[in-house]
């Protein structure tokens, strides 16, 4: 029995004419490998927490697979920085016969420079990955967010459509019974045609949310049924805001753009100092064999070798590499600036990221107490007095609404507390608030 694999749909089928123990082995593998791939996908063993989502995104996001890429090119030019030039043989036809081998000497300060900065460009390249690393944790972050805040509304919407259906109810009964207005059923009507829409827009958002955050960590292959574990809750998380000139500190000395931008800075001081010791040439040293005659000079091996010396070198006459240093000027200018400028950005980063959380705590504080308790309370109280005929329909349907207000505005407070703290993460550098300090 053989092996046929077909290439479009991955299945494997088994003919007659393969060994009982290679079939044995492929049958093994026939099951095993659904659970392999499945458990490298977040929510192999259930939905995902806030960390594993970032974990898989650490490993899976196609930016960060990009920058590993080019950190890895950026080693490939520290290699070819640092390797010799290849000798060059030569054959010259004649009597006699002669053979050389010319190699430049690569040994002068335009090598040192050379891979120097080759080097700085690795290491800037590093912490560019670095910089794309915090970026997208920031991003995973605030989608992952999204999705909850997203999934808690359709709850609402979902309560406020039960809560009228059962208004509905009751109130055709109550007509049929003669103690309630028809006006009153087909309000009722129209706002459970409402909240039906409401509740079909909530779960389209929740799917595009769903198939977002899964983008945005790398999954293959997105399903709108992807769920996470987490719950929009307001915790304190004792970050320093008030004290601004600590955490300005702590992101001009973590931030990996800033590194990045410093090491840039230092290549560009290197292609510089390599530029100018372009008027240095590097010389060729040469050696020449005749095998079937002696060279009729004494240097260096007497007058019987066989073998010469020669030595050649590039003599700047038209060119004086003018041209190279002018750049490597002006790209010295460049990072420069690029350098002042992405300091200034970290410094505005870091500010408004502390007065976004401070004005977030305080909004999200305003909702504890149990204010949410009274609203839903008021819901209550309203329905049993217009099942009473206390108090009318619209009284009702503006306590729902209260409610439902009161409930969107906590929990998008709520979503915009934990994204501006993970938004001081981002612009710090540094993880003051773990993934599992986020409420699961």
């Amino acid at each position: 029995m053989a092996e046929c694999n077909n290439p479009t749909t991955g299945v494997v089928a088994l003919r007659s004419d393969s060994h009982p123990s290679h079939v044995r082995t492929r049958l093994f593998w026939l099951v095993a490998f659904p659970i392999v791939a499945a458990a490298q996908r977040p929510d192999s063993a259930g939905p995902p927490t806030l960390h594993a989502v970032v974990q898989y995104a650490l490993a899976k996001n196609p930016d960060i697979v990009t920058a590993r890429l080019h950190v890895d090119s950026a080693h490939g030019e520290l290699g070819i920085a640092r390797a010799f030039t290849n000798p060059t043989a030569a054959v010259q036809p004649g009597l006699p016969f002669q053979y050389a081998l010319s190699s430049d000497l690569d040994i002068g300060p335009n090598r040192h420079y050379r891979i120097k900065a080759a080097r700085l460009g690795l290491g800037a390249t590093r912490f560019s990955l670095y910089d794309t690393q915090r970026t997208v944790v920031f991003n995973v972050r605030s989608a992952f967010y999204d999705l909850i805040l997203d999934d808690a509304l359709a709850s609402l919407a979902s309560d406020e459509r039960d809560i009228l259906v059962q208004l509905l109810a009751a109130d055709s009964a109550r007509l049929k019974n003669g103690a309630a207005a028809e006006a009153d059923v087909v309000t009722s009507e129209l706002n459970l045609a409402r909240a039906d829409a409401a509740l079909a827009h909530a779960q389209a958002t929740v799917r595009s949310a769903r198939l977002a955050l899964q983008l945005l960590i790398g999954v293959k292959q997105p399903d709108t049924a992807f769920k996470v574990v987490g719950v929009l809750r307001f915790e304190t998380v004792g970050v320093p805001i008030d004290r601004p000139d600590s955490l300005l500190a702590v992101a001009l000395a973590d931030r990996p753009d800033l590194k990045a931008a410093d090491t840039q800075l230092d290549q560009s001081h290197a292609i510089q100092g390599q530029q100018d010791w372009l008027l240095l040439p590097y010389p060729t040293l040469l050696l020449g064999w005749q095998p079937t005659q002696p060279y009729d000079i004494s240097f260096p091996f007497g007058r019987t070798s066989r073998f010469s010396l020669g030595v050649s070198m590039p003599i700047p006459l038209w060119d004086w590499y003018g041209g190279e240093r002018e750049k490597a000027k002006a790209g010295v200018a460049v990072a420069q600036l690029a350098d002042n400028e992405a300091r200034r950005q970290a410094i505005s980063d870091v500010i408004q990221a502390a007065d976004s959380l401070r004005s977030a705590t305080i909004l999200a504080r305003k909702y504890q107490g149990g204010l949410l308790d009274k609203t839903a309370q008021a819901v209550a109280n309203a329905r049993y007095a217009y099942e009473r005929g206390a108090s009318s329909l619209l009284d009702v349907l503006d306590a729902i609404r209260t409610n439902q207000d009161i409930r969107t505005e906590y929990l998008t407070a709520v979503h915009d507390y934990w994204v501006a703290a993970y938004s001081l993460d981002r612009a710090l550098g540094r993880d003051l608030i773990p993934d599992e300090a986020s409420p699961q």
